[in-house]
């Protein structure tokens, strides 16, 4: 089974969204290395769509967090939209649900990085 079946991206305005689908684990290295090409490029806002995930395991929220991180570094952010209830549950268990900004509309979540940004 693939680690991750599909990534999808397209840009807002300057925020770049990325749709997930499929399985988000330890073997998944296409939105590691696509956040990083993005950074690279100089991309720093990004929201991660997730309605389509069936599977996030602690790896890849450690994952999300280490890209999570190296956005904030370069003066932008991730954001996270449409969280299935199950990737909620982990969230909350490790507590990244306090670090991550989570949007239900991409237009919310889009027009989230025209304010202030929280700290």
């Amino acid at each position: 089974m693939a680690a991750l079946s599909q990534l999808a991206q397209r840009r807002v305005g300057d925020v770049t969204i990325i749709a997930l689908s499929g399985r988000c684990d330890e073997g998944d290295l296409a939105i590691r290395d696509g956040i990083d090409r993005l950074v690279l490029d100089g991309v720093v806002k990004v929201v991660l769509d997730l309605h389509a995930i069936d599977y996030l395991d602690s790896t890849g929220l450690g994952m999300l967090a280490a890209k999570y991180l190296t956005l904030r570094r370069q003066g932008g952010d991730l954001k996270l939209l449409s969280v299935p209830k199950q990737s909620l549950q982990l969230l909350t268990v490790t507590k990244l649900i306090t670090v991550f900004e989570r949007f239900e509309s991409e237009e919310e979540a889009v027009a989230s990085f025209s304010k202030p940004s929280r700290s």
